[in-house]
C-alpha cells in the first residue's frame, strides 16, 4: 500500500486537464499561400488526413499528462509505509537509550564503545526533523529524562554522556519507555544502543509491547583479558590494636594467560602496609592471604590495589572497619558466677564482662552485648530462647555449657534454633578428649608447633548429642562431641557437652581452655566491610542518635551528603541508603554532631567485569515474536535506515525520474517522429 507524506499536493492533479483542453480545442490560424504547383495541396491533404500524424499528437498529449501527473506525485512524496498501514492516532516522539556502563569503556574495532554509541546516536537524531521531540535515557540517574527536548538539545546532551557506575537492566529500560509514553501521551519510536552485556541484557524478561516499536543496535564489544579484585574478608571477626590481622583478597583472572607473582597492595589510611603476590591461573578465582597489623584503635579506611589495563574501575577494592576498645560480654549465670570465666576475662582490656542472674535477667539489654554466655544453666527459659531467636539477623556469639543436672527438654528447644541436633542422654562413663581440630582458628595459638600434647583432659560427665555431624571442634573417645560449632543466620553457637567444673572435667585447668578465650574473640556481628554503589548498608554505630542528621563525607572527593537512614529497633542496626548521591567508589566517613562515628566503603559492581555479550543473532532470536521490534547493524548507514523506518520507503525519487522520462520522451517525439515514422513525405511519391 502506497501512502503520501503531503497528500494535499494531489489537488494539483487537476492540472492534467490543461494539456487535454489544449489538445481538444486547439484551432489553427490559416494564412494565404500563393503556389503554382498542385503538389503542395496534395502534401497538405496527406498530412491532414494522415493517421500517423494524429498518433503523434496523441503521444505528445500522453507525455504531457504523464509529466504533470508524476511531477505532482513527486511533491506529494509517496512512500511505502513499514508499519503495515497503521495510522498514527497520537503524536509521536523518539526515545533513546545509550548504555554508558563501565563495560563501554573498552576498546573495540570501532574505537571506544561508548564514543561509538554516542556517534551512532547522533546519526539517529539526524534522521528526524528539527521539530521532533526526543527523550534520552542513560544509566546515570537523571530527574529530567522524562521531559522532552529538541534535536539540538538532544545532541548536546549526548556529547556530555560519561561513564556511569550504575547498572540498569534492558527490561527496566523498556519499562522506562512505557512510563514515558504514558506520561507524555505519545507514541514512542525507541532506540536502544548497548553492547548487550549478558549481566544486564535480560532479554528473556522482555515482553513484547505492541505500542512500542524498538530498534536494537548491538555495538560490538570484544572479550577483554582483565583481572579484578572481587571482594575480601577477615579471618578474625574482631579487631584489636596491635594484633596480626589476616585478610583474604578474592582475585579473578578473566584472561587466557597465567600470571606469576602478580602483586597485590594493601593500603591502610592511604599508607601502603603490605604487599603480597599470587599466581593467577586462566579463568580462575584465587584467594590471596595478606597479613599486617595496626597499632591504634578507631576507624580504619583501607583499600586493595592491583595494576591491570585497560579496565581500571575494578583494580581497587575499598573496605572499612573499626578497631574496638573492648568486647562486651554478658554472662548469664544460674546463681553463682563462674570463677573460670571471670579469671579468663580478668585484667583483659579487650573484654568488658557483665554478669546477670537468669532469674533477674533484663531481656531488653541482651542485644547490647556482642558475646552471650549461658553459664551452667539448669534450665534455659523459653523467654531467653525466644530473645536469642530474635537476634538471628543481628549476629551474636553464644557460648553455652550446661550444669551437672539440666532440663534436657529446655536445652533441646534452644538447640533447635541451630539445627536438628539435640541432647539424647547423660553419659557418666569416664572418657577423654580424642581429637582436636587444630586447624581451626580457635586453637591456632594453643599448641606449640614443635611439641605434641601428651595427654588430653579427662571427662566424667557429658551429654550425648545426636545426630553426629562434622561441626565438632573437639571430639571425645566415645565419639561424642566435646564442643561443637553451629550457626543460625548470623548467630554462632559454641556448645559444650561438659560442665565447667573440675569435678566433671579437667578441661578448665588444661591449656585447651585458652580456646574459650578465642571463642570470646569470635564476633558474629561483624560489620560488612563494604557495599556496592547504590545499595543499602547495615551497620552497628555505637554513638548513633536519631536526634541529629547523619552525614556521609569525604573531603578529598568534596562529598558531604545526608543519606536516607533508619534504625531497626529490633536489631539495633542502622540502615543507610545514599539514594544514588554517591557516584564514586571510595572510603567515606559517617559524621554526626560534627563527630566521626563510623566508616563506610562503596565499590563499583564487579559484575561489569564479566565481558560476555549477546550477538545480533542471539538478540534476534529473543525478539522473533515481536514483529514491531528490529535488530539493526550499527555499521550501516543508520540515518537512512532510520528515515525509512520512520517515514517508510520513499518513492519520490523514482516518481521524479518517471516525470523527467515523460518530458524527454515528448522531446524525442517532436524531434524525430516525422523523420523516423513518416517516411512517405517526399513529393516525388505523390502522383
Amino acid at each position: 500500500m502506497i501512502a503520501f507524506k503531503h497528500p494535499e499536493y494531489l489537488f494539483f492533479l487537476l492540472a492534467i486537464a490543461i494539456p487535454i483542453i489544449i489538445h481538444l480545442f486547439s484551432f489553427r490560424r490559416y494564412k494565404k499561400i500563393y503556389y503554382h504547383d498542385i503538389h503542395l495541396i496534395k502534401n497538405i491533404q496527406i498530412e491532414q488526413n494522415s493517421t500517423k500524424s494524429k498518433l503523434k499528437e496523441l503521444l505528445i498529449l500522453l507525455c504531457r499528462i504523464g509529466f504533470i501527473a508524476f511531477l505532482v506525485l513527486t511533491f506529494a512524496q509517496p512512500y511505502i509505509p513499514l508499519h503495515n498501514g497503521q495510522s498514527e492516532k497520537h503524536k509521536t516522539a523518539v526515545a533513546m537509550y545509550i548504555d554508558n556502563s563501565f563495560s563501554t569503556q573498552a576498546e573495540s574495532s570501532n574505537g571506544v564503545v561508548l564514543e561509538y554509541e554516542k556517534k551512532k546516536a547522533q546519526e539517529i537524531a539526524d534522521a528526524y526533523s528539527a521539530e521532533t521531540q526526543f527523550f534520552l535515557f542513560t544509566n546515570s540517574a537523571n530527574s529530567t529524562e522524562q521531559f522532552p527536548r529538541t534535536r539540538e538539545e538532544l545532541k548536546t546532551d549526548i556529547s556530555k554522556i560519561t561513564l556511569s557506575a550504575n547498572r540498569i537492566l534492558i527490561s527496566d529500560v523498556i519499562k522506562k519507555f512505557q512510563t514515558c509514553a504514558a506520561k507524555n501521551e505519545t507514541e514512542l519510536k525507541c532506540h536502544v544502543l548497548s553492547d548487550f552485556q549478558k549481566n544486564t541484557a535480560d532479554l528473556k524478561n522482555i515482553v513484547g509491547d505492541s505500542t512500542l516499536a524498538i530498534n536494537y543496535y548491538p555495538i560490538d564489544n570484544e572479550s577483554i583479558n582483565t583481572i579484578s579484585i572481587d571482594s575480601c574478608y577477615f579471618e578474625n571477626q574482631h579487631h584489636i590494636a596491635g594484633q596480626t590481622e589476616k585478610i583474604t583478597a578474592i582475585v579473578s583472572n578473566k584472561s587466557d594467560e597465567t600470571f606469576t607473582n602478580f602483586p597485590i597492595k594493601l593500603f591502610i589510611n592511604d599508607t601502603m602496609r603490605a604487599l603480597s603476590s599470587a599466581t593467577l591461573k586462566p579463568h580462575k578465582t584465587t584467594s590471596v592471604p595478606i597479613e599486617y597489623s595496626t597499632a591504634s584503635n578507631g576507624i580504619v579506611s583501607a583499600r586493595l590495589e592491583i595494576e591491570d589495563f585497560p579496565i581500571l574501575y575494578d583494580n581497587t577494592y575499598f573496605f572499612s572497619y573499626t578497631i574496638d576498645n573492648q568486647i562486651s560480654i554478658l554472662d548469664i549465670a544460674e546463681e553463682h558466677t563462674n570463677t573460670y570465666i571471670q579469671a579468663l576475662c580478668k585484667n583483659q582490656k579487650s573484654f568488658s564482662i557483665t554478669t546477670q542472674s537468669v532469674k533477674t535477667l533484663d531481656y531488653a539489654s541482651i542485644s547490647n552485648f556482642q558475646i552471650i554466655i549461658l553459664d551452667g544453666l539448669a534450665t534455659i527459659p523459653n523467654g531467653l530462647t525466644e530473645e536469642i531467636k530474635k537476634l538471628h539477623s543481628i549476629g551474636k556469639t553464644i557460648v553455652c555449657f550446661p550444669s551437672e543436672d539440666i532440663d534436657i527438654e529446655s536445652y533441646n528447644r534452644f538447640l533447635s534454633l541451630f539445627g536438628n541436633q539435640k541432647i539424647t542422654t547423660k553419659d557418666t562413663v569416664l572418657t577423654s578428649i580424642e581429637t582436636i581440630d587444630e586447624q581451626n582458628a580457635l586453637f591456632k595459638n594453643v599448641f606449640d608447633k614443635d611439641k605434641k600434647v601428651v595427654s588430653y583432659p579427662e571427662v566424667h560427665l557429658n551429654y550425648r548429642i545426636e545426630p553426629q555431624r562434622n561441626n565438632s571442634l573437639v571430639t571425645l573417645q566415645n565419639t561424642n562431641s566435646f564442643v561443637l560449632q553451629s550457626s543460625s543466620d548470623k548467630n554462632t553457637l559454641f556448645f559444650f557437652t561438659v560442665p565447667f567444673s573440675e569435678k566433671q572435667s579437667s578441661f578448665v585447668t588444661s591449656p585447651l581452655f585458652v580456646g574459650v578465650y578465642n571463642m570470646l574473640m569470635y564476633i558474629s556481628a561483624s560489620q560488612d566491610l563494604q557495599t556496592n554503589l547504590g545499595n543499602t548498608s547495615e551497620l552497628f554505630l555505637a554513638n548513633f542518635t536519631n536526634d541529629e542528621a547523619l552525614h556521609i563525607a569525604n573531603s578529598n572527593k568534596n562529598v558531604d551528603i545526608i543519606p536516607q537512614y533508619r534504625r531497626d529497633i529490633q536489631t539495633g542496626k542502622i540502615h543507610i541508603n545514599p539514594m544514588q548521591q554517591i557516584t564514586d567508589a571510595g572510603n567515606y566517613l559517617l559524621i554526626q554532631k560534627n563527630q566521626t562515628i563510623g566508616g563506610i566503603s562503596y565499590n563499583f559492581d564487579r559484575n561489569e567485569s564479566v565481558f560476555e555479550f549477546y550477538s545480533s543473532d542471539e538478540i534476534q532470536s529473543y525478539i522473533e515474536n515481536q514483529p514491531q521490534n528490529m535488530v539493526i547493524n550499527p555499521s550501516h548507514e543508520i540515518t537512512n535506515i532510520v528515515k525509512e523506518l520512520s517515514n517508510g520507503k520513499p518513492l519520490w525519487r523514482i516518481v521524479l525520474c518517471i516525470a523527467i522520462a515523460f518530458i524527454l520522451f515528448e522531446i524525442l517525439i517532436i524531434l524525430f517522429y516525422d523523420k523516423v515514422i513518416i517516411k512517405n513525405k517526399d513529393p516525388k511519391n505523390l502522383s
